[in-house]
């Protein structure tokens, strides 16, 4: 599995994310835009599906806020995969690393499955949400430190 990784880091792609001096730094940044996009929605979403914020309605903040959060979630999945190419071998190592694709993958499918729950069970489900996005976070941020 090594050598898969490896492979990946040696594509032209990769190469010139680690020479570059401005194309690494926007795409982090972007990364970081794409997390603030997506988490922050999620949380004014689920905010709300608990009761603590007013719109109208719950199905208000939903039909507001999805698009953005998929928003951010693209910007973040597509940017976190060039992220991941120039060190692939050190990240796929990484138990942070791989603790946070676990959150992320059971984030998206709690959000598919909770998209189809009767109102009455939405309570539960946006307080598990607001538990596995920030750990989320969390495990990404202490990749840096590992």
């Amino acid at each position: 599995m090594t050598e898969f990784f490896a492979a990946i880091e040696a594509t032209t792609l990769a190469e010139y994310l680690r020479r570059s001096r401005w194309v690494y730094p926007l795409i982090n940044a972007s990364h970081i835009l794409g997390i603030a996009l997506l988490v922050g929605t999620i949380v004014a979403m689920n905010l709300r599906l608990i009761g603590i914020t007013r719109l109208s309605s719950p199905d208000d903040a939903i039909i507001l806020l999805r698009p953005v959060a998929i928003a951010g979630l693209l910007i973040a999945l597509i940017t976190g995969a060039l992220l991941f190419i120039v060190q692939a071998t050190e990240y796929a190592a990484n138990r942070w690393f791989q603790v946070k694709l676990l959150l992320i993958i059971s984030a998206i499918a709690h959000a598919m499955w909770h998209i189809r729950l009767p109102p009455e069970r939405l309570r539960l489900a946006a307080t598990v949400s607001l538990i596995i996005w920030p750990a989320a976070l969390i495990c990404g941020r202490m990749i840096a430190y590992s």
